[in-house]
């Protein structure tokens, strides 16, 4: 039991350095992003084509910088700011993130298809939104070009769990990096070619970890990607969430 404590004590530790850090950094980098659009802006002009490129090097990466600690941010914040646990329809929050992707849905012309009946669970609202949202996002952005993106939606009923699957017909993963992608800032391309801080599926992955479940991912049917995970319908004991067992548990 002590050193079960302990560990817990090194985890917490842990997570408040990182969010220390990440969210102090915020500060002095936010001073270098607005002040060299404001030296852009002053400078039309009269800098050089070198100079203002360089000057929008600068700007890029510190705007990616930013995405990157604010992704950070959340992924610290998982453990020790989530919500009491709700009883969730998950055909609305699909519907949640249809809302809050409309615009991108419009750009790519890409569609969100549900199969069957979607299950009502039991979890924290916040961060079932933020998952489903990860992955709907991940499947519109990684298509090939000219393909519209096409997204299905589906749950089965495991027994003790809801095992639920997102699949897309975008550009897949390599069975190689199934593991990889789900790693702290790990991405297989470049800003040029998909945009993105590498964050999505590391928040996804601890997102159903700390529900007591699992995701992972694999070739879907028509070369796209599929992505399953589960969450128990029971939350077990070992589940990483003190807010959701303190609310289950009276």
């Amino acid at each position: 039991m002590y050193l079960k404590d302990q560990l817990f004590a090194v985890r917490n530790e842990f997570m408040d350095f990182t969010y220390t850090i990440s969210h102090d950094l915020g500060t002095p980098l936010r001073a270098v992003v607005n002040f060299s659009k404001l030296l852009a802006t002053q400078g039309e002009g009269t800098l050089n084509e070198k100079c203002t490129r360089y000057l929008q090097f600068v700007i890029e990466g510190g705007e990616k910088l930013q995405a990157m600690l604010t992704g950070l941010v959340h992924y610290s914040r998982l453990n020790t700011q989530g919500k009491p646990p709700e009883t969730l329809e998950i055909g609305a929050i699909i519907g949640q993130c249809h809302a809050s992707l409309k615009e991108k849905i419009a750009d790519c012309k890409g569609t969100i298809r549900v199969h069957g009946t979607l299950p009502g669970i039991t979890a924290d609202p916040e961060q079932c939104f933020q998952l489903f949202l990860v992955l709907v996002d991940n499947a519109l952005t990684y298509h090939a070009p000219g393909v519209a993106p096409e997204i299905h939606i589906s749950a089965q009923d495991m027994g003790n769990a809801w095992q639920f699957s997102v699949e897309d017909n975008g550009i897949g993963i390599a069975p190689a990096n199934a593991e990889r992608v789900f790693e702290v800032f790990k991405r297989l391309h470049t800003d040029e070619e998909y945009p993105g801080t590498g964050m999505g599926l590391a928040l996804a992955r601890k997102i159903v970890g700390r529900h007591g479940g699992e995701i992972r991912i694999a070739a879907g049917k028509n070369g796209g990607t599929l992505c399953w995970f589960t969450f128990p319908k029971v939350l077990p004991e070992t589940a990483n969430i003190p807010a959701l067992q303190k609310a289950s548990h009276g």
